[in-house]
């Protein structure tokens, strides 16, 4: 055997230098694969408030009010007792939300990885202006506190 041949021996492994390097960008893509869909999931895990309003832009000539649908899905580590929902208009003198002003609404369990869904009543006032509103919707759940918030774009009379 001489100096210059390309197999090397090492304990009971023989092998050539072009297959170390085959394994060794094996090896390299594998991991890198992991890590991409470690981030992927990480991008597309579920968020814990989901809201949408029915009828966005509302044009008030068609109808009156919306349903805004609030999905809460339980991303916590532990089933979830006593949650509550908060959704309040940020102007409060133009939009109502439920029956007045702000509703709240609770609920008495969310298992770990599952979700609710709740509906609210959005009103705007008659005399409201073309615009964009901000209505804010809070949870809290497994005393921890959430908040997101929703544009609801009103086309006036």
């Amino acid at each position: 055997m001489s100096i210059y041949d390309k197999s090397y021996k090492s304990f009971a492994f023989v092998f050539e230098s072009k297959k170390a390097r085959t394994i060794a960008l094996s090896l390299l893509l594998v991991f890198f694969l992991l890590a991409l869909i470690f981030f992927a999931s990480m991008f597309f895990k579920a968020k814990l408030i989901e809201a949408k309003l029915l009828d966005n832009p509302l044009d008030l000539q068609v109808k009156p009010y919306t349903l805004l649908e609030v999905k809460i899905t339980n991303i916590t580590e532990s089933d979830a007792s006593d949650v509550s929902v908060l959704v309040e208009a940020a102007n409060k003198e133009a939009i109502f939300i439920g029956p007045g002003l702000r509703d709240e609404k609770k609920l008495a369990v969310i298992e770990k990885g599952q979700y609710r869904k709740l509906y609210f009543l959005v009103v705007p006032k008659s005399t409201i202006a073309e615009g964009s509103y901000l209505i804010n919707i809070k949870v809290v759940i497994n005393n921890k506190t959430f908040e997101d918030s929703i544009p609801l774009i009103v086309k006036p009379h």
